[in-house]
């Protein structure tokens, strides 16, 4: 594994960026091949090579620090040997890819493929750096991707100005999970603490805990990567505001009906801004909470020093397993969504099928853009994402009776202390999963066969599972609506105004170095600036693709 940094505006390819490449098949004799959708193993099945000579491809995406990426992993060992086409990896840590995916677009300076987002599409599609794809479709070109297209009348809202710039990663049987409330639930029943039903309630039993354990921090937070930090992005929303995808504009299903809405310019914001300064003067908010570190955040979690976490409640199951090694009777657990005023409670789960924050485009300087076109459409078929997300058939994994792709346990259990859990070790091992370059990825289920053929699954996991499954206040996310060429032109200027303005604010509000009605003049200003514009934007952009429908 390698590391790279970016130094300055004009960067190198060779040096900040993450590489793969992933191989796909088509029609034996030249021929395309026949059309398949997800599930279906047609297409490709006895396909020949995609590249008649050995071919390298550079792809960029963000490494996550719980999966290491492998240089030539088994996954790319199968697909060079399938398909002629090697993967290059260079890393890019997680916490700082968007700065410098930002940087290689501006300067076009990328790699064959990249992982972006949409506010990237919306941004940079018009400026030429990545390939149009509508022209490949309609040529008959991505026969695997069309199924998807036309099974997801959702993926409309992934085109900009009428054309689509990339291939969204799409879920494969995927367990519903979300940000959620993750605590202490030994310490709530050793001091007989109430598990904490709305947000007010929740402070004090921190506000308890820390009355009893001086030297903890009860509420701990890792820092975001972009311009709102992940306080906002994981409980703006869930105290009856939001910052959607991160821009500040976000759908509330709660305003007018539903209606899309710049989060940092309402009232609603600053109840927010207020929770959390409550937090902090409290002393229960971590003080170092906009700096913190993912890998400082995990050790006061999992050492016992913190006791709360809004976050991919997930980490629950996890974290609790490392926590245990120094408090045996530890339970990090998930608990319902707190109300945020009386009988109101809201969250959004993860996307499950299709994603707009993990797009896969192709870059306007690639070589022979057609052949990347057609390995990447090949990974929408069963065979691909076979491969891609549980190994090599007969040395990773076989299939059952239904033809459903079963972990071989063998394998598994050589990760059975894996770290940072045994899934995530196999995941890096393999090269496999969402977090490495899969468009149709499972994640959760191979994840459950891990955790059951390693002897982790246990009652804590059931009751998570249940604990969502049974909460009624998350519901399914919602995808931005299509903008024209010039209307994400105009997001862009003004979010660059916005975010600059507005990134020096936040901190003092919370921290208590500006007064909360001070927000008045800056919320004010956010509207003013080009925050009742976006709404207008949006809004807009909603209604004309309602008339399509």
């Amino acid at each position: 594994m390698t590391k790279a940094w970016v130094k300055g505006v004009s960067v190198s390819l060779s040096t900040i960026i993450v590489a793969t490449a992933i191989a796909g098949c088509t029609g034996t004799g030249g021929k395309e091949a026949a059309p398949a959708a997800p599930g279906s193993n047609a297409a490709g099945a006895d396909a020949g090579k995609i590249s008649a000579k050995e071919r390298e491809i550079t792809i960029a995406f963000p490494e996550h620090p719980n999966q290491p990426v492998k240089n030539m992993a088994p996954i790319q060992q199968e697909i060079l040997k399938q398909t002629n086409i090697k993967l290059k990896f260079e890393t890019v840590p997680n916490s700082n890819y968007n700065d410098k995916k930002k940087i290689l677009i501006a300067t076009n300076n990328l790699p064959d493929i990249i992982q972006v987002d949409m506010a990237d599409i919306n941004s940079f599609a018009s400026t030429g750096v990545f390939v149009p794809l509508m022209q490949y479709m309609n040529k008959g070109l991505m026969p695997n991707f069309k199924k998807v297209w036309d099974q997801y009348p959702d993926m409309a809202k992934l085109t900009a100005d009428g054309d689509l710039y990339g291939f969204p990663a799409i879920g494969r049987n995927e367990l519903k999970n979300g940000f959620g409330p993750v605590i202490r639930t030994d310490l709530l029943k050793k001091h007989n603490l109430p598990t904490p039903k709305n947000f007010d309630e929740l402070l004090t039993v921190l506000a308890e805990l820390k009355k009893i354990y001086p030297d903890s921090t009860p509420f701990s937070a890792r820092k975001g990567s972009g311009p709102i930090h992940q306080l906002f992005k994981t409980m703006s929303y869930m105290l009856g505001s939001g910052v959607g995808s991160g821009n500040g504009i976000y759908f509330d299903k709660d305003v007018n009906g539903g209606q899309y809405v710049y989060g940092q310019g309402t009232s609603e914001f600053k109840n927010v801004l207020a929770y959390l300064n409550k937090a902090f003067t409290m002393g229960v908010l971590d003080k170092d909470y906009a700096v913190a570190t993912q890998q400082q955040w995990t050790e006061k979690l999992t050492s016992g020093k913190s006791f709360f976490f809004m976050d991919n409640s997930g980490f629950a199951l996890d974290y609790t397993k490392q926590l245990q090694k120094a408090v045996p009777d530890g339970k990090l657990e998930l608990i319902p969504i707190p109300e945020y005023k009386p009988g109101k409670a809201r969250a959004e789960f993860y996307a499950t099928t299709i994603t707009n924050d993990r797009i896969f485009a192709i870059s306007s300087k690639a070589k022979d853009p057609e052949t990347l076109v057609k390995l990447i459409d090949w990974m929408y078929t069963e065979k691909a994402s076979n491969l891609m997300n549980y190994g090599v058939e007969g040395v990773h994994h076989t299939l059952d009776e239904k033809g459903q792709p079963k972990l071989n346990s063998d394998y598994v259990m050589k990760f059975k202390d894996g770290q940072p859990t045994a899934f995530y070790a196999m995941y890096s091992d393999l090269g496999s999963g969402k977090l490495s370059f899969t468009p149709w990825f499972s994640n959760s289920e191979p994840q459950v066969q891990v955790e059951k053929l390693t002897g982790n699954w246990s009652d804590m996991h059931e009751q998570f599972w249940k604990t969502i499954a049974n909460d009624k206040a998350y519901h399914d996310p919602y995808l931005e609506p299509p903008l024209t060429k010039e209307e994400a032109a105009r997001v862009k200027e003004i979010l660059v105004n916005l975010n600059t303005m507005l990134e020096q604010e936040y901190d003092k509000f919370i921290m208590g170095v500006k007064k909360l009605d001070e927000y008045d003049a800056v919320m004010k200003k956010a509207r003013d600036s080009g925050g009742a514009e976006l709404e207008k934007i949006y809004n807009g952009a909603l209604a004309r693709l309602n008339q399509k429908k």
